[in-house]
C-alpha cells in the first residue's frame, strides 16, 4: 500500500522487463496480491541479479496521490487517486502497460470528513473477466467496463449501509467470488456485505461488527467456499456461495483477546 505525503503528485512507473530473464510479457497481477489473491509470484526464469545498479525506467505518468497499489490486467494498468482542488474527487485511471498512455479515467466528488490520512483511496482496484471494480475510501463503489471506463453501476455503500467509519477508511480490495462482491465494509448490521457483480444489488449481509484494514480470500471447504475475516473485534468464516437465504450466517466466529490494535482495529490478513 502506498504511503504518500498529502498533496504531492507521484509518479507512477513501470520499470523496463529486464526483471525477467526469459523474453515475453509476465503474469497479470489483476487484483490485491496477485492473481489468485494469496501474494505468491508463479513466474519462471527470474533473474537473480539484475545487469545493472539501475534498471531503466520505461515510462511515468503523473496522478495524485493516494495508497492505491496498481494492478493489471490485458495490458492495461489500472490505479486511483484523490484530488482536493478545485473539488474534492476520487479518481479511477486506465493507462495502457506498455506506453504509459492513457486509455480511460473517472471521477466523482467524495469528501473524506471522518477519513484521517487522507491522501487519497486505499483499496487496489480489481479486474475480472473484463470488469473493473474500485472502491473509495469512504465507500463508493464503481463497475466499470475495464477497456473503456464505462460506468456499469455504482454504489454508495457508506450512505446504503451506515458505515462505522474506521479511522483511516475502507481498505479492502473488492473480492469476487462467482458472481458475487465480497465487500468488508463494517455496516449496519453489514459489517460484510455481498452484492450480485452483474447489477451491484445486495444478495446478503453478516456480522454487526466494525470494520478494519482486512481484504482476505477463499479457502475451500467440503461445505461451501467460505471466506475468513477479521474483523475490529472477532475472526469470522463466513460462507459466501450456496446460500439460500438472502442474509449469510457465520460458520463460526472467535473473539480476539491475543492480537494486538492499533486505534482499537486489527491490520492482519488471515491465511489459510
Amino acid at each position: 500500500m502506498l504511503h504518500l505525503p498529502r498533496g504531492i503528485l507521484w509518479l507512477l512507473a513501470l520499470s523496463a522487463m529486464a526483471v525477467i530473464a526469459t523474453p515475453g510479457w509476465g503474469d497479470d497481477w489483476p487484483q490485491w496480491r496477485g492473481p489468485t489473491r494469496d501474494g505468491e509470484w508463479r513466474e519462471t526464469g527470474i533473474v537473480a541479479k539484475f545487469a545493472a545498479a539501475k534498471l531503466p525506467t520505461k515510462w511515468r505518468a503523473a496522478i495524485g496521490p493516494g495508497y492505491s497499489g496498481p494492478t493489471v490486467a490485458q495490458g492495461r494498468v489500472y490505479v486511483s487517486d484523490r484530488l482536493t482542488k478545485p473539488e474534492e474527487v476520487e479518481r479511477v485511471h486506465c493507462f495502457d502497460e506498455q506506453t504509459g498512455k492513457p486509455l480511460w479515467s473517472h471521477q466523482y466528488l467524495c469528501r473524506y470528513g471522518r477519513v484521517g490520512y487522507q491522501a487519497g483511496p486505499r483499496a487496489s482496484i480489481t479486474i475480472v473477466e473484463g470488469r473493473a471494480y474500485a472502491l473509495g475510501a469512504t465507500g463508493w463503489l464503481h463497475c466499470y467496463e475495464a477497456a473503456d471506463g464505462k460506468l456499469l453501476w455504482e454504489k454508495d455503500l457508506e450512505k446504503m449501509y451506515d458505515i462505522q467509519m474506521p479511522i483511516w477508511g475502507i481498505a479492502g480490495a473488492p473480492f469476487i467470488v462467482d458472481d458475487l462482491v465480497i465487500l468488508h465494509l463494517g455496516g449496519k448490521n453489514a459489517c460484510i456485505v455481498a452484492l450480485n457483480r452483474e447489477t451491484g444489488d445486495e444478495v446478503w449481509k453478516s456480522l454487526a461488527d466494525r470494520a478494519q484494514y482486512n481484504a482476505a480470500g477463499v479457502t475451500a471447504s467440503f461445505i461451501a467456499h467460505q471466506r475468513v475475516i477479521l474483523t475490529a473485534q472477532q475472526a469470522a468464516t463466513v460462507p459466501v456461495t450456496g446460500l439460500p437465504s438472502a442474509t449469510a450466517e457465520t460458520y463460526g466466529t472467535e473473539t480476539i483477546s491475543h492480537v494486538s490494535v492499533a486505534a482499537g482495529q486489527t491490520v492482519n490478513v488471515p491465511l489459510p
